[in-house]
C-alpha cells in the first residue's frame, strides 16, 4: 500500500501542514556519558502487527545509543532486568502483558519493573493498564474537559496526555476546536460519558428516541478493542439490545485486558459516511512531530474499509461500521484489501474529495494535536513530550468531515504511509526520548 502512496502530495501536505512545536527544556546533563543507568520501557499489543512500528522505532533509537541493552520478554521472565547493572542503561521492548505482572509503583509516585526504578515510558496507554491492574486510581466522576486530569506518574510518559485514553475528552476537544474554518465544513459526533451500566442504558434509550445510532468506546482501551454499535431499530428491545452489547463488552475487555471494567464508557452518536464498494470506511492523518525543525506536522495515512456492505443487516454491528483491523473476523467479510493508501489520486477521487481536501484534514489534525497538548501543558503544569499520534476522519455522505478519534503512540499502521517518510516516527520518538532522559 505504502508504494502506491503519491510522493508528491505527500511531500506537498508534510511542507504546508506545520505547526510550531517547541522542544521541551531539556535536563542539564551531568558528567559523563548520556543515558548512564537509565532504564526505558517500550511496551507493545502482543499478537499486532503493531510490533514492527514500535521495533522499526526502537531500533532507530538504538543505533544512536547504543550503551542501551535491550531485554525482551524472554529476559524479563528470567530475571534479566533484576540481575542487570544498576548503572547500565537498559531498553525494556516486550508486550505490555507481560511486563505488568513485574510492574509497581513507589509510594512517590515512580513506576518500577522488578524494583528497577523506569525513566521512561514510550506509550502512553501503559496507564490503562496500571488502572486496570489496581495499580493506578481511576478517573471518578468528573465534568469531561479537553483533558481528563488522572494525575501522573513521576516516569516520563511520551505523548502523556489523557486523550488516548479517554474518547470522551477527544470529543470535547472536538467540540471545543473544530469549526467550519477548515474550509470543508465540520460535523461533530455528540458524545456522553456513562459512569455506569444504569446511565449506559439510559443515555442510548434517550438517543435511540430521537433517532440516532449508538457508538459505544470503553475507557483506556485501544485497537478497536470491544467497541460496539446499536441502532434505534432492530430484531431485540431496545434495552434488551444495550444489555448484550455491554456484556459482549465487559468479556471483551476482560478477554483482552484481564478485567471486565469497561466503565467510565463513551457514547456517541454514529455519522454516516461515504462508502467505498458499499462499505463504511474512514480516513487516517497521522501528526508527527519534526525535531529538526520544532514542528508538528500531517503525513497522509490509509482509508479503512469495513468487512461488509452497510445497511446489509438488521443490526449496525462491527461487521458493517468498524473499519479496525483488529475487529472479529466476519464470516462474510469483502474478499480484498481494507486499507487503502490515503495519497492515491484514485482512492481521493473514491471519497469525493480532492489534494485541496486532503491538505486541510492535515491542518485540522496537527491543530487538534498542537492545541490538546497546550491545554494538557498548561492545566497540569507538566511538559509533556509528544512523538507522533493520529487522527481518524469520516468523510459524510454530504461531504463533510467529522473528526471522530484521536490516537496517541501506541497507534499503529506507520507501513502505511510513503516508503520516504516512514523515518518520521522513529527520529519524533527518539527526540521524545532524548528530552526527557537527558
Amino acid at each position: 500500500m505504502a508504494q502506491r502512496q503519491s510522493e508528491r502530495i505527500t511531500r506537498q501536505i508534510y511542507e504546508r501542514t506545520a505547526l510550531p512545536f517547541p522542544k521541551l527544556a531539556g535536563r542539564a546533563r551531568a558528567g559523563g556519558p548520556p543515558f548512564l543507568g537509565n532504564t526505558l520501557l517500550w511496551p507493545y499489543p502482543r499478537g499486532s502487527s503493531d510490533i514492527i512500528d514500535r521495533a522499526n522505532c526502537a531500533d532507530l533509537f538504538l543505533r544512536a545509543h547504543p550503551r542501551f541493552r535491550v531485554i525482551t520478554e524472554y529476559g524479563l521472565g528470567r530475571g534479566a532486568l533484576t540481575a542487570a547493572d544498576p548503572a547500565e542503561s537498559v531498553l525494556l521492548f516486550c508486550p505490555f502483558d507481560a511486563v505488568l505482572p513485574h510492574l509497581s509503583v513507589t509510594a512517590d509516585a515512580l513506576l518500577t519493573v522488578d524494583d528497577r526504578p523506569v525513566d521512561a515510558v514510550a506509550s502512553e496507554m501503559i496507564m490503562g493498564f496500571l488502572m486496570r491492574a489496581g495499580l493506578w486510581p481511576k478517573p471518578g466522576r468528573a465534568a469531561i474537559e479537553p483533558f481528563l486530569d488522572i494525575g501522573r506518574p513521576r516516569t516520563r510518559l511520551v505523548n502523556g496526555t489523557s486523550l488516548a485514553l479517554f474518547k470522551a475528552a477527544q470529543m470535547a476537544l472536538f467540540q471545543r476546536e473544530c469549526d467550519d474554518g477548515s474550509g470543508l465544513g465540520t460535523v461533530l459526533p455528540q458524545g456522553r460519558v456513562a459512569w455506569d451500566r444504569a446511565e449506559a442504558i439510559e443515555a442510548s434509550l434517550a438517543w435511540f428516541a430521537e433517532g440516532h445510532d449508538v457508538v459505544y468506546r470503553p475507557f483506556a482501551s485501544s485497537r478497536g478493542t470491544a467497541v460496539s454499535f446499536l441502532s434505534p431499530r432492530g430484531s431485540l428491545p431496545r434495552r434488551r439490545a444495550v444489555e448484550d452489547v455491554l456484556d459482549a463488552m465487559e468479556a471483551a475487555m476482560a478477554d483482552k485486558y484481564g478485567e471486565a471494567d469497561p466503565y467510565p464508557v463513551t457514547l456517541s452518536t454514529f455519522v454516516r459516511s461515504r462508502k467505498i464498494d458499499g462499505r463504511v470506511c474512514d480516513v487516517r492523518v497521522f501528526v508527527v512531530a519534526d525535531p529538526e525543525a520544532e514542528a508538528i506536522r500531517a503525513i497522509p495515512g490509509m482509508v479503512g474499509l469495513a468487512q461488509v456492505p452497510f445497511g446489509d443487516r438488521d443490526e449496525l454491528d462491527t461487521a458493517m461500521c468498524s473499519t479496525n483491523l483488529n475487529a472479529p473476523a466476519d464470516e462474510e467479510t469483502v474478499p480484498g484489501p481494507r486499507e487503502l493508501p490515503l495519497s492515491d489520486p484514485e482512492v481521493l477521487s473514491a471519497l469525493g474529495i480532492g489534494e485541496k481536501e486532503l491538505e486541510q484534514l492535515g491542518r485540522v489534525a496537527v491543530t487538534l494535536w498542537s492545541r490538546a497538548v497546550a491545554t494538557e501543558r498548561a492545566a497540569t503544569g507538566i511538559a509533556l513530550p509528544f512523538a507522533y499520534g493520529s487522527v481518524d476522519f469520516l468523510v459524510t455522505e454530504a461531504g463533510r468531515i467529522a473528526p471522530i478519534e484521536m490516537n496517541g503512540a501506541n497507534v499503529g499502521s506507520h507501513t502505511s504511509v510513503h516508503p520516504l517518510f516512514l523515518d518520521s516516527f522513529g527520529l519524533a520518538m527518539r527526540a521524545a526520548l532524548e528530552e526527557v532522559l537527558w
